[in-house]
């Protein structure tokens, strides 16, 4: 995708982020977008949240899989009526709590396919320490052309 597009696209990212009442409701924030990349944070919310402050896995799976979306969706045009996407499989390692703390998220691209994208993705504190891990199959189809 040329440069141009790709600016275009991780500006759209960000709305799309902005207006998913979900990732609203978790807490999610749109960082940055490139090529094949997406990085999101994911703020500490005291509701997401299990005893003696640790994040919730479900909360941790939902931004692994959002931020491999995201990175997926570097390769489309997002927020466009030309495309629609959805994640085919997620799965997740937890590798250390998230205790009382914002994280982040960065997803990669590993391979993209006609319609099928592997996304690597990994959640690391402010520290840089790695939470978890986690790979995301997504799927980005081009709609039909309506008449």
């Amino acid at each position: 995708m040329p440069e141009a597009t790709i600016n275009e696209n991780t500006e759209r990212m960000a709305k799309v982020i902005e207006l998913m009442p979900f990732a609203a409701h978790l807490g999610m924030e749109f960082v940055e977008g490139g090529d094949g990349y997406a990085k999101l944070k994911l703020r500490y919310q005291q509701e997401n949240s299990t005893a003696a402050e640790a994040l919730h896995g479900g909360a941790i799976a939902s931004l692994i899989d959002t931020t491999g979306a995201m990175a997926a969706w570097t390769t489309a045009e997002i927020a466009t009526p030309k495309y629609f996407g959805s994640t085919v499989g997620i799965n997740v390692n937890y590798l250390s709590g998230v205790i009382g703390e914002d994280c982040w998220a960065e997803g990669h691209v590993l391979k993209r396919g006609k319609e099928v994208i592997y996304n690597d993705v990994r959640v690391t504190n402010a520290a840089g320490k790695l939470l978890a891990q986690g790979t995301v199959v997504y799927r980005i189809i081009e709609r039909e052309p309506r008449e």
